[in-house]
């Protein structure tokens, strides 16, 4: 095992242990993937089936773009396909997060769109995030099924299934999986109170969704900010 490899491996156990940590996952649902640093063709992956607190580094499986395991002594995922579809044709990606919190899961159940209620969800996400069409597990559906939802988008909602996750690098695809899980609570949560919920206006969507695609190679620079809002004219606040 080179150093490399071993330091990737542990990043992949450091996030995995944090997806069991906030309750992104239950059991030994979800996974990782990464792609190496250096060695673009190659992806550290979670192992399959197996709990996150037990995981040690030689797990880690280590897997080329074709989906060959290349060394570790567990298997990858059973979904690794999907990773290394989506790193194949996707080279701008460098790390991918798939979760099952129960948040998302509702959403994925439901075939729901989560809309730009928040800030922080623009800038996790690029705007609102969509629900792909149903996927059987472990076949290349998991990527050409998900292909249109995450066009200038960070994440999907697996229907029946999930939320999928991308981003730049690993960090990145990580923040977006725990800002949708919360931004779908806070969804959830208002629906009780009222049929439709509030979202940004379109110019605000825009000026933040282009920080997200900021950390992509070649990206531009984010835009200008837009005008404020107008707010009233008038600000009165009561103890």
């Amino acid at each position: 095992m080179t150093i490399d490899h071993l330091e990737i491996r542990q990043k992949v156990i450091t996030y995995a242990k944090k997806l069991q940590s906030e309750r992104l996952v239950y059991s030994t649902a979800g996974n990782i993937s990464v792609r190496i640093p250096g060695e673009p063709n190659l992806l550290a992956c979670t192992p399959s089936s197996m709990q996150y607190d037990l995981i040690e580094p030689e797990d880690i499986a280590i897997v080329d773009l074709d989906g060959n395991q290349v060394s570790g002594r567990r298997s990858p995922t059973s979904e690794v396909q999907m990773h290394t579809m989506i790193c194949k044709h996707r080279p701008e990606i460098g790390g991918i997060v798939h979760t099952h919190g129960k948040a998302v899961m509702t959403f994925a159940n439901l075939g729901w769109t989560l809309p730009p209620i928040l800030t922080g969800l623009c800038e996790a996400t690029g705007g609102a995030v969509y629900t792909s069409p149903y996927s059987q597990p472990e076949t290349d559906q998991m990527y050409t099924y998900t292909i249109p939802a995450l066009r200038d988008r960070g994440a999907t909602f697996l229907r029946y299934h999930g939320l999928l996750a991308i981003g730049a690098d690993l960090e990145h695809a990580f923040h977006t999986a725990a800002v949708v899980e919360g931004a779908c609570e806070v969804y959830l949560a208002a629906r009780q109170f009222v049929d439709e919920v509030p979202e940004l206006p379109a110019p605000q969507v825009e000026w933040i969704a282009s920080y997200w695609r900021a950390q992509f190679p070649g990206a531009p620079e984010p835009l200008p900010a837009p005008e404020p809002l107008p707010g009233p004219e008038e600000l009165q606040y009561t103890a």
